[in-house]
């Protein structure tokens, strides 16, 4: 020590100098350089937490909802299920096709065990399983031990191959007594369920993780090799220790069971306790923290090598200005004063030091605008977010309050953007994106903003308007330049856009409810064919709130029994006979009264509620037929109609023959009716669908023929029985030539090809005289009667035949 000491006197001033000042500045670039390297690493962190939490939130809630509504719907079949039901296998199987579920949430179907372990019932017949035994079975056994709803350990299915978990509901007597089981089978593989988490996105290479930790096995990944292996052992991963301990949820990193360092978060799921983990690896989260950091670092490296020779030249002749600069540097490391460039009073070795510090500076700087950038903009389209849209709302709300000017939002959605996803990829769908933007970009002023929201919706701030009137040229330019197809990959696509407008302060006076009403305006441009745009107007909220009521309601009439069917006769033009009848359901609401079809049937196709209820509308009406043949009426064709949500969802094949078993209706009893829509666009699906039922002797009609798509070649390959001719043709016959004309050439096409024709909407004598002129073999119409309760119908039926007779 002494004798560096006496070097270090023996050095010449400006040696000692140097040696003294240099490791200060250097110090201080190298604080500076760590210092902001870390507060954006924390920065980072704590935004991809944030963004982690959120999405694994939703996971949660969404499959949590899921297994839920399972549940519930176990809990609603077994509420029925009574001990005297238990003893008869046939009236259990009666009730178990009468409660049938949708294949999406038990593929399967749900079965039935008795006390013993014996299965006495089953929804969908699968080989071996009725009368089986399941007295081994742990979920079995748990049920009859707890008297309580279970969900099973899950273990790798004999059939399907594949992880598989048992739900099950105790089945109890009137003294609360355990006396059976209903239990159903879940997938967690499927897209119904866990399936969809491959289709998550969490960065370039983020995974999911579903563990059931009661049973030490992970029951769902995005990489599949992990499902339904064990769970890492105590000690290996010591994040996930803390959250099965602790119940630690936050963020955290860790190396997984595949070699992998994540940087991850979790949630719990409430209904079955399973733990689900959302990660991002280190190396792709913080790529670009780690490449700026080395930046910086390279920064400070140079700026030290350059300090020092600086200082080395300018030592010689003045040093004062370096020991302030020093001092600065100090308190702004030390915090005590904030960082800011430098002054620069000459341009000589000092200066130059001062501004490469400040170039540092800027460094600094600059990543934090790049940061504030991200936080504020889409990074596919550069265009601003919904926290940047929402901003410039606020400025620009101001200003129209003070100008006494309006602002208009505009709520666009891109039609067809999921088929070009789905069928050229995201890439595709990325840079169709990014030219939309552009071309959105030439549409407006630069006193305007465009926002992106997320996927295929775009926002318009329009501000400095003076009425709605002046958004109709904006909007009219965006439909034709985002009409024009656009060339992605060296192909040309086309697309379309539908626009929801609502104007400040008419509708709304803050961001989030004018962005509802625009989004609601968007949807009924959605409803008017696409390719157009809608205002708001308060109509339209109250129909949202109505139809929110609707459906809510909708869900609970099933069980409360307050649907009814009507029917209204078909007459045989020929004898004057009633030869069959339309079943048409009615909605009874405690409320509202006798609801028809045309306010509630699309709500029930939308939430998927028209398979059960179109299950139950068949099994009431085909029960009724059959119900009025043992009573010695005549003989009637039932009429029923089909929508494509059950073609699509429903096992409508199935759903068919089991009524018709338990009606005991002969087949040719019943005749369905289809809309040329479902022949158009599930052709080949409902077409094997169709002709197996006719080989059972169901009989086939065409709603509202010529409506739509109408087509010689679709009739002939479905081997339809009979067209339904429209109402609109029949209504003006005998006034319009046209409709005249159209009536009488579905007659003679449909006899040619050998079928049958039947009129409805038939009001008048005129109208009558007309159709059989024509040759119609049938007509139904308020001519005739209305649709009508059973017990009206019975009479009528009796009076019609008896004067025919």
């Amino acid at each position: 020590m002494a004798t560096m000491v006496h070097l270090f006197k023996n050095l010449s001033l400006k040696a000692r100098l140097l040696l003294t000042i240099l490791p200060l500045v250097v110090s201080g670039l190298w604080l500076l350089a760590v210092r902001v390297t870390g507060v954006m690493q924390t920065e980072l962190e704590q935004m991809l937490a944030a963004q982690l939490s959120t999405t694994v939130e939703y996971v949660t809630t969404d499959l949590d909802s899921k297994i839920q509504l399972r549940h519930d719907s176990m809990a609603l079949i077994a509420s029925g299920i009574t001990p005297a039901l238990l003893a008869s296998p046939s009236a259990l199987s009666a009730y178990l096709q009468h409660k049938r579920m949708p294949l999406s949430i038990f593929p399967t179907g749900v079965f039935v065990a008795n006390a013993d372990g014996v299965i006495v019932g089953e929804q969908i017949p699968l080989p071996g399983r009725l009368g089986g035994l399941i007295t081994n079975s742990s979920y079995f056994l748990e049920t009859l031990r707890t008297g309580e709803p279970i969900i099973s350990e899950p273990r790798l299915g004999q059939v399907a191959h594949k992880p598989v978990v048992f739900i099950t509901q105790p089945l109890k007597n009137a003294a609360g007594r355990t006396v059976g089981m209903l239990a159903a089978a879940m997938y967690p593989g499927d897209n119904h369920l866990f399936g969809k988490l491959e289709s998550i996105k969490l960065g370039q290479s983020g995974s999911f993780v579903v563990m059931a930790p009661q049973h030490n096995l992970i029951v769902s990944a995005t990489e599949q090799p992990r499902v339904m292996q064990p769970m890492p052992a105590k000690g290996v991963n010591p994040l996930l220790d803390r959250r099965l301990e602790q119940g630690y949820d936050g963020p955290g990193v860790s190396v997984t069971s595949l070699g992998v360092e994540s940087f991850s978060v979790s949630r719990r799921m409430k209904t079955t306790g399973w733990l689900v983990v959302a990660g991002v690896p280190t190396q792709e989260a913080f790529a670009s923290i780690d490449a700026l950091r080395w930046q910086v670092y390279l920064a400070a490296f140079l700026l030290s090598v350059v300090v020092g020779w600086a200082l080395y030249q300018i030592l010689r002749r003045q040093w004062a200005p370096i020991d302030v600069a020093g001092a600065r540097i100090r308190r702004m490391t030390e915090g005590r004063e904030p960082f800011a460039p430098l002054p620069i009073e000459r341009k000589d070795e000092i200066g130059s030091l001062l501004d490469d510090f400040n170039e540092l500076i800027l460094w600094r700087k600059k990543a934090e605008r790049q940061m504030e950038y991200l936080a504020h903009h889409d990074t596919l389209t550069g265009l601003p977010n919904r926290v940047l849209a929402q901003d410039r709302f606020a400025q620009a709300k101001s200003r129209a309050d003070r100008e006494t000017v309006k602002l208009a939002l505009l709520f666009l959605d891109l039609d067809g953007f999921k088929t070009i996803n789905d069928s050229l990829g995201h890439g595709v769908g990325d840079a169709l994106l990014q030219q939309i933007a552009v071309r959105l970009g030439g549409c407006v002023r630069d006193s305007d903003t465009i926002s992106r929201l997320g996927g295929d919706e775009f926002l318009v701030l329009l501000s400095d308007i003076s009425s709605a009137d002046d958004t109709a040229p904006v909007l009219l330019k965006v439909l034709e330049r985002l009409h024009e197809p656009v060339r992605v990959e060296n192909r040309e696509l086309s697309t379309s856009v539908s626009i929801g407008v609502s104007i400040y302060p008419d509708d709304g006076r803050d961001f989030d409810t004018l962005l509802k009403k625009a989004d609601m305006a968007m949807y009924r441009a959605k409803d008017a064919g696409r390719n157009t745009y809608r205002y708001f107007d308060e109509q339209m909220n109250v129909e949202a709130v109505e139809q929110l009521a609707l459906r809510s309601d909708l869900r609970h009439a099933l069980e409360r029994s307050e649907f009814v069917l009507h029917y209204q006769p078909q007459i045989e033009l020929a004898t004057g006979r009633v030869v069959g009848a339309e079943a048409l359901v009615r909605w009874n609401h405690p409320e509202r009264g006798l609801v028809l079809p045309a306010r509630f049937i699309p709500a029930a196709e939308e939430s998927g509620l028209i398979i059960p209820l179109g299950a139950w509308v068949m099994h009431e009406a085909c029960r009724q037929a059959a119900a009025w043949r043992r009573a010695g009426l005549p003989s009637l064709v039932m009429a029923v109609n089909l929508s494509a949500v059950q073609f699509r969802r429903g096992d409508v094949e199935q759903t068919v023959l089991a009524v018709l078993e338990a009606a005991g209706l002969p087949s040719e009893w019943l005749e369905l009716e289809l809309t040329e829509s479902i022949l158009i666009h599930e052709s080949e699906g409902v077409l094997a669908t169709v002709r197996r039922l006719k080989q059972q002797g169901v009989r086939f009609s065409i709603d509202d023929f010529g409506t739509g798509y109408s087509s010689l070649s679709y009739l002939k390959r479905f081997e339809i029985d009979k067209l339904k001719i429209d109402r609109s043709f029949v209504r003006d016959l005998a006034v319009d030539a046209d409709d005249a004309a159209i009536v009488r050439a579905i007659i003679q096409m449909a006899r040619s090809l050998g079928l049958s024709t039947i009129a409805e909407g038939v009001e008048t004598d005129e109208m009558l005289s007309r159709l059989r002129a024509f040759g119609c073999d049938e007509a139904q119409g308020y001519y005739f009667a209305r649709p009508m309760p059973v017990q009206e119908f019975e009479c009528y039926l009796r009076e019609q035949n008896a004067r025919a007779d």
